[in-house]
């Protein structure tokens, strides 16, 4: 089954921008973004808000010869924080079509916690995407300023059900090169919809541990013996 090109867009924005069908590798260059409310900012199968509401903005733009960039800011908190502070992102990078319609893209993102900088951390990235279905792998030398290397793949996919309403799906796996204790695996499943500029997503956002109890800045996550915790997230953004 081949997706609306709503779906055939660059994988790199399925990790930084609120809606990831927005954008899409286009013959001119685009300049786009949102802004809006989420019921939950997960990461990876983790909370940044700390379980709490937060506000979100995200911009991005695609070059006609292949170059993109783009970030977001949220109104996050970590559960070491006892307030909320803002969290930044930021990518920069490369992409082109393939003559079989593939797209592959690499480039870099940068994390910045401007409040708690000794959690700012880079990444380096490569991809795959077709009509349905794409592929990112992420490493970063120092994750989250927790002095471990680290390994983090992602599955994405989605589809049209009718004009106005497509389904979604996102797995991912977390893997520590030098604290197996912070591996995870994890998972969404959604539907989102639209009215002229306005967008809603509702998720179902799946995490499962490799094994015992996570208490660190990310609060805590999960029990021991691979306990799955859900969380469901409600995002509502405008597009401009």
């Amino acid at each position: 089954m081949r997706v609306s090109t709503q779906f055939h867009q660059p994988i790199r924005t399925l990790a930084l921008s609120v809606f990831p069908w927005l954008l899409a590798l286009d013959a001119q260059a685009q300049l786009s973004g949102s802004a809006g409310i989420v019921s939950n900012y997960m990461y990876r199968g983790i909370s940044l808000s700390a379980d709490k509401p937060v506000a979100r903005a995200a911009v991005n733009y695609d070059g006609t010869s292949g170059w993109f960039a783009g970030g977001q800011v949220v109104t996050g908190q970590l559960a070491v924080e006892t307030h909320r502070s803002a969290q930044w992102s930021g990518y920069a990078g490369y992409a082109q079509r393939l003559p079989s319609g593939l797209s592959w893209e690499t480039g870099v993102t940068a994390y910045a916690f401007p409040k708690n900088p000794n959690w700012n951390f880079r990444e380096a990235f490569i991809g795959l995407a077709g009509d349905t279905l794409s592929a990112r792998l992420h490493y970063s030398p120092d994750y989250l300023g927790l002095n471990e290397r680290s390994l983090y793949g992602e599955l994405n996919g989605g589809w049209v059900l009718t004009q106005r309403l497509q389904a979604f799906w996102h797995g991912g796996y977390y893997y520590s090169l030098d604290n197996a204790r912070s591996n995870r695996s994890e998972a969404r499943l959604g539907l989102a919809t639209s009215y002229q500029a306005w967008r809603a997503q509702l998720s179902l956002d799946l995490v499962r541990l490799r094994g015992g109890t996570a208490t660190d800045i990310y609060g805590k996550t999960s029990g021991g013996g691979g306990e799955v915790r859900h969380v469901i997230v409600l995002t509502v953004a405008r597009a401009f």
